[in-house]
């Protein structure tokens, strides 16, 4: 009897062990399930990142792009500017020189 005692002894002090490891194994499991959540949002957000980063790169393109265009056209109105200056400047003093009021 004794022996039968001790048999269910250990049946029971092993079944608690499993028990123990499947309840450490559960806890791996439910932490190895919220990374992969982790992980699924960080692609998704990342994804989201590269797409605004392509547009703003576009649109770089593009603002760059204009601004070279521009650019030729303020090089024509600055020196528009001077000459007109310049000849304004020239006729007022061919009227002083010349006593014209």
């Amino acid at each position: 009897m004794d022996k039968l005692k001790g048999s269910v002894n250990v049946s029971e002090d092993r079944l608690n062990r499993i028990e123990v490891k499947l309840d450490r194994l559960v806890d791996v499991v439910e932490s190895i399930a919220r990374v992969e959540e982790k992980q699924s949002a960080n692609d998704t957000r990342l994804a989201r990142f590269e797409y605004r980063i392509d547009k703003m790169e576009e649109d770089v393109n593009v603002i760059g792009n204009v601004a070279r265009s521009n650019s030729g056209v303020a090089k024509f109105a600055d020196k528009f500017f001077w000459v007109f200056i310049g000849g304004v400047m020239s006729i007022l003093a061919y009227m002083i020189k010349s006593g014209i009021s």
